[in-house]
């Protein structure tokens, strides 16, 4: 399918593509499919991860509504967050963040670039951060009131044009597979607001993908995310009038690996992540990546027991590991 009369316009701010890369020692490690990672951790340097593919778009649509201030929101190490700030940076808007938690003391992980980066922080406790759309709302309402120009970006830029960053990412996906002569039975990344799973489940689609795409949720359960992924699926088809619909009951989820929940970090995960960089030289980070890796290797002889190929999309994040110092292995003397 051409895509050419609803593809929005889109910033180039990405490394785009990004390069698909063999783990051949986790292979020989857990055994099974042969393993792949989508290197999303690459698409920039301050803007790495998988956030800037969608903000590509979004920000784009903020530029043409004449915005002069983004808005949004994420948890006090939000690799979007950040992301966002960088971005605004980047294209001349001021930024407000609206975070989940406490103002530490000392600020460090994506909380210090956004620091840095001069964005207004805005700290909620978790009872008030329920309510983050609307408190987003009402600053916008604030802003516009002193003649300023906000546009307001939902949490991980899951949102209507957002979904054309993983829309894009599968196009490299079936790219990659023709180029490297390898068919991959799923692909897999981590679920936090559903933007990127929604993307991967409509590019697959809009592709002809022949495999599965399959999202490890780090936070609620795959019951909630099977609704909410229908649903930014659906708001991006119906924005751009795509030839695509979306059962709910489709969508690939993989239950049961959030551990101690959202941010919560648990030796098993750590342990997955650490061997990793180890073995195959790839940094995780506990939040998003490292909790979707530990699943996938989990499933090997289980969900992927019949697959051949898995591709894992690495997400990023990398700057959020410092904030975990204190549950990671302490350095080695020599």
């Amino acid at each position: 399918m051409s895509w050419d009369a609803v593809l929005p316009n889109r910033l180039d701010l990405a490394r785009l593509q990004t390069p698909i890369i063999p783990l051949p020692k986790s292979t020989a490690r857990y055994g099974g499919a042969r393993l792949w990672m989508k290197r999303d951790d690459q698409t920039g340097a301050a803007e790495s991860g998988n956030k800037i593919r969608k903000l590509q778009y979004t920000v784009a649509e903020a530029l043409a509504q004449d915005a002069d201030v983004l808005i949004t929101c994420g948890g006090l190490q939000s690799n979007h967050a950040r992301t966002t700030a960088v971005v605004a940076r980047r294209v001349g808007l001021d930024i407000e963040l609206v975070l989940r938690g406490e103002a530490p003391k000392r600020a460090e992980g994506n909380l210090l670039l956004d620091a840095v980066l001069g964005a207004k922080l805005h700290f909620l406790d978790p009872e008030a951060y329920a309510d983050k759309d609307n408190v987003m709302l009402a600053r916008a309402e604030q802003l516009r009131a002193q003649g300023r120009r906000p546009f307001v970006i939902a949490e991980g830029c899951s949102m209507a044009s957002g979904g054309w960053g993983y829309i894009e990412a599968m196009q490299e996906v079936v790219a990659a597979e023709r180029e490297l002569g390898v068919r991959f039975d799923a692909v897999v990344s981590a679920v936090g607001s559903g933007g990127t799973a929604a993307g991967l489940e409509l590019g697959a689609r809009l592709t002809g993908f022949k495999g599965q795409c399959i999202g490890v949720p780090v936070c609620d359960t795959a019951a909630f995310f099977r609704t909410r992924v229908a649903e930014l699926a659906e708001q991006t088809t119906r924005a751009y009038n795509l030839p695509v619909t979306i059962d709910p009951a489709d969508i690939g989820l993989l239950d049961g690996y959030i551990g101690g929940g959202y941010g919560v970090t648990h030796p098993d995960e750590l342990a997955v992540l650490v061997q990793l960089a180890k073995d195959d030289g790839v940094l995780l980070e506990p939040v998003y990546s490292g909790k979707a890796f530990r699943g996938l290797t989990r499933e090997l002889d289980g969900r992927f027991a019949d697959a051949q190929n898995i591709l894992f999309i690495h997400t990023g994040g990398i700057f959020g590991l410092s904030a975990y110092a204190s549950d990671l292995p302490a350095p080695v003397p020599a």
